[in-house]
């Protein structure tokens, strides 16, 4: 069963991705912003008070904290950038080294950690969903993060969202055309960690694959087992009263260790 508190802060996880990203690339209009800031403000608190629940219900709220220490950056409000940036002094020594992009891109990544974490509840009784899940926020990590180290440097390939997606798409599949790489020292660490994230879900996929599908041979070999066990205890329940001490014994020893077997396939 899906758990229907787990669904509903992934979407608000989500749409607070989203309007981080919308906030930065699409340049809103002050109503628009206003409107964003007030709904960002709402999901943050939202999510505030899911992340105190779970924090209580840990056992310790300390080791709780250290634990999933990302959450707390992610539930920085939209507002503080449109403080920042108003604060003349303040905003144009944020602006002269960068720090805001770079502040942008922490609270994006550490929403899409906190989106990816909801949604790993939701599916983590599905591993190849989960690997496939686990790549395309790679993906788009990996896109976001070199359109905007890369896309204003005069001499990089990275020019639009377009060339960002489809270099980090190529790294991390490992097929890397060589059409358009990164210029930058971050952007090429960011390159190499696609890269080894890529070959590592790769190498997972390949053995978790390969694991499904033993699993499902051996669940229909189990079941052909336990058909053929449940024809055989039909026909001695036939012919029951004909059966011996010891042949009645062994034919309840089967009932219950096919009973146990029934139960711990259902948990």
């Amino acid at each position: 069963m899906i758990p229907r508190k787990e669904v509903v802060m992934a979407i608000l996880a989500s749409t607070s991705v989203i309007i981080i990203l919308f906030e930065y690339f699409a340049a809103p209009t002050i109503d628009q912003l206003i409107m964003l800031m007030l709904i960002d403000i709402v999901i943050v608190a939202v999510l505030s008070v899911d992340l105190v629940s779970r924090a209580r219900t840990s056992g310790s709220i300390r080791r709780y904290i250290v634990r999933n220490w990302y959450e707390l950056i992610a539930l920085t409000p939209l507002a503080v950038f449109y403080l920042l940036e108003t604060q003349t002094i303040i905003g144009a020594l944020f602006r002269g080294l960068r720090l805001l992009r770079i502040l942008r891109l922490t609270i994006a990544i550490a929403r899409t950690a906190k989106t990816l974490s909801y949604t790993v509840t939701i599916i983590e009784k599905s591993r190849l969903l989960y690997l496939l899940v686990v790549s395309a926020v790679i993906v788009f990590i990996g896109g976001i993060s070199s359109y905007v180290l890369e896309a204003d440097i005069p001499d990089s390939r990275i020019k639009n969202l377009s060339d960002a997606f489809w270099w980090a798409l190529a790294t991390v599949t490992t097929v890397g055309y060589g059409d358009i790489v990164p210029v930058t020292f971050t952007g090429r660490i960011i390159g190499a960690i696609l890269m080894i994230v890529g070959i590592t879900i790769f190498g997972i996929f390949i053995s978790t694959l390969g694991a499904t599908l033993v699993e499902k041979r051996i669940k229909r070999e189990v079941s052909t087992i336990n058909e053929e066990i449940k024809q055989a205890i039909k026909k001695k329940i036939d012919t029951i009263e004909h059966l011996s001490e010891k042949e009645l014994q062994e034919l309840i020893n089967t009932i219950k260790a096919l009973h146990m077997t029934g139960e711990q396939e259902q948990h």
